[in-house]
């Protein structure tokens, strides 16, 4: 099984990542084969509307971006992970997302893919209050990217170096995309 987790903190141990990470291990374990994608470490420029494209469609940015086209359509598992900054997912994990418009156009709908969306936020009730975040991501994981399986996940209470052990809504997220990953335990 290929696992792509993409962070789109701008800090690399903040929530989101010692979240993903932590999940990257418990894979690593089960045998899984995980690349670990730091957006913050990359050279991805913003989406200038694909006048830069070759006749395939392909932006030719000369950036990581063709690294991370790889990545996700090798992927058997995708997992997208944000902190919400002022009611969405950051400026670097909304650039990613807007790239990701070249894997739009070419949809791969094999059968048993999986993605996931995870969002950490400070609001004790963020899982109510951006909870529009759910569908903006099944749309893009499942309806553009062709993913056959989908989930999003809003982590509530996880302000600034929040100690993830310590939090319930962390905890059971991490149970439930474990789950989600290996259904068979």
């Amino acid at each position: 099984m290929r696992i792509v987790m993409v962070n789109g903190s701008p800090r690399q141990d903040g929530n989101t990542g010692t979240m993903l990470k932590s999940l990257a291990k418990k894979a690593k374990d089960r045998g899984a084969e995980v690349t670990y994608f730091e957006i913050v470490d990359k050279d991805i420029q913003d989406c200038d509307g694909c006048y830069r494209c070759d006749v395939d469609g392909k932006c030719v940015k000369d950036d990581d971006m063709s690294e991370a086209y790889d990545l996700v359509q090798d992927a058997d598992v995708l997992i997208i992970g944000s902190p919400i900054y002022m009611g969405m997912e950051t400026g670097l994990t909304k650039c990613f997302v807007d790239r990701l418009y070249y894997l739009m156009s070419k949809k791969d709908n094999r059968p048993g893919r999986k993605a996931a969306a995870l969002f950490t936020c400070g609001l004790i009730d963020g899982h109510v209050i951006y909870g529009y975040m759910h569908n903006r991501y099944f749309k893009l994981l499942n309806k553009d990217l062709g993913f056959e399986d989908v989930k999003t996940f809003v982590v509530s209470g996880t302000k600034t170096a929040v100690a993830i052990e310590g939090n319930f809504y962390a905890q059971d997220t991490l149970k439930e995309l474990e789950e989600f990953i290996f259904p068979d335990g």
